[in-house]
């Protein structure tokens, strides 16, 4: 293990799959210390990049392979979460996932970050403004998004009282804030979008016509952005993303539709693009792409198409076990732990533990066996 340099480690363990590297923590506090380092989990993260599909049915939350052969039916995997068997919603609410975090909501104004691949989980605290109290005179729901701000490395759920009062929670402070009042009108249900830092709603703006609302998490400040010149009315739509796009999707339980948007360049009006699919639906939401031809989309919350841009000619897809209707939504199996401070805790003593025999023994004239020499070195270098 010595002839072996520490990049050389690295690259190695960071090629490995985040469930295969949880197994290996046990091997010893050297590899412990370095697959909790920030950098180590940066590393495997960009490495990592395949999307799995994470549903919720009937108080169960599941995971999907979705590069599965297709000639095959589907087996959706049982996912462990926080509250799992002490449920009082028939629904898991799914409000966002990020490099790995799903946002989650097993009951009400229970808060849950938590990563499926390691089952590490967090409770966000309790909301200072619960949903049961009415400061607002306009009527609406809570709505909730959940994203992450590369600029600051901190992951955020955002809260939108009652169309109002705008707060929001940081894993890094492990507080809430509230922020300003929501300066658009927005009635819906549907979680926000995160893409490119931001978290996105459509709402009707100022002058009563469609607009984007998009919360920069890092300046914690909102910004508009057009929807197509057809869109002329926010009800009976909603956002989505779709390979780093923006997406405008259709969402009407009495309307069927053959089209959605897809926004090609982040910001800019022009570049909406209206894609046609042979179907019918009444929602439908854009998932992945599936082997960088076809585009996975759920429709009717029941089944899940392949669907060929192309030429819009669809596939059903079939998912054994798996009851309808369902929310999905997608995710990558990461290393990335919602428990910020203790992961920063974990590493601050396992690095004072190792300097410390690393300094006893040396003072005592130890001789130590070259493979742990080399480990203690590493750790004491971090």
């Amino acid at each position: 293990m010595s002839k072996i340099s520490h990049d050389t480690i690295i690259d190695i363990l960071s090629r490995l799959p985040a469930k295969s590297i949880c197994r290996f923590r046990c091997v010893s506090k050297t590899w412990l210390l370095l697959t909790h380092e920030s950098h180590f989990i940066a590393t495997h993260l960009s490495r990592h990049q395949k999307q799995k599909l994470i549903l919720s049915s009937n108080k169960a939350l599941f995971s999907l392979d979705q590069e599965a052969p297709i000639d095959d039916d589907m087996l959706p995997s049982v996912l462990d979460f926080p509250l799992k068997g002490d449920l009082n919603n028939q629904w898991i609410q799914m409000l966002g996932s990020c490099n790995g975090l799903v946002c989650i909501m097993p009951q009400p104004e229970a808060f849950f970050v938590f990563n499926p691949a390691t089952r590490e989980s967090m409770r966000v605290p309790d909301c200072p403004m619960s949903s049961h109290a009415d400061p607002c005179d306009e009527v609406g729901y809570d709505v909730h998004g959940f994203g992450y701000a590369p600029s600051v490395k901190d992951y955020m759920l955002v809260k939108i009282h009652k169309g109002c009062s705008v707060l929001i929670f940081s894993l890094k402070n492990n507080s809430w804030k509230t922020v300003q009042d929501f300066p658009y009108k927005h009635l819906l249900k549907n979680p926000g979008t995160t893409l490119n830092g931001a978290v996105h709603w459509l709402c009707m703006g100022p002058d009563h016509l469609p607009v984007i609302a998009a919360l920069d998490l890092a300046e914690q400040k909102f910004s508009g952005l057009s929807p197509p010149e057809s869109v002329i009315d926010s009800n009976g739509y909603t956002t989505g993303v779709l390979r780093d796009c923006l997406c405008l999707l259709h969402h009407n339980d009495h309307d069927r539709q053959h089209i959605f948007w897809i926004m090609k360049e982040y910001g800019v009006k022009e570049s909406w693009t209206r894609i046609l699919i042979a179907e019918p639906f009444f929602s439908l939401q854009p998932l992945c792409y599936w082997k960088n031809t076809k585009i996975l989309v759920a429709r009717n919350r029941r089944e899940m198409l392949l669907f060929n841009p192309r030429d819009g000619t669809c596939k059903c897809l079939l998912a054994n076990g798996l009851q309808v209707p369902f929310y999905v939504d997608v995710y990558v199996e990461s290393l990335v732990s919602p428990n910020f401070r203790l992961n920063q805790i974990l590493v601050f003593n396992l690095v004072f533990v190792c300097s410390f025999y690393v300094y006893a023994l040396v003072d005592m004239n130890y001789t130590m066996h070259a493979p742990l020499k080399c480990a203690c070195e590493f750790v004491v270098s971090v």
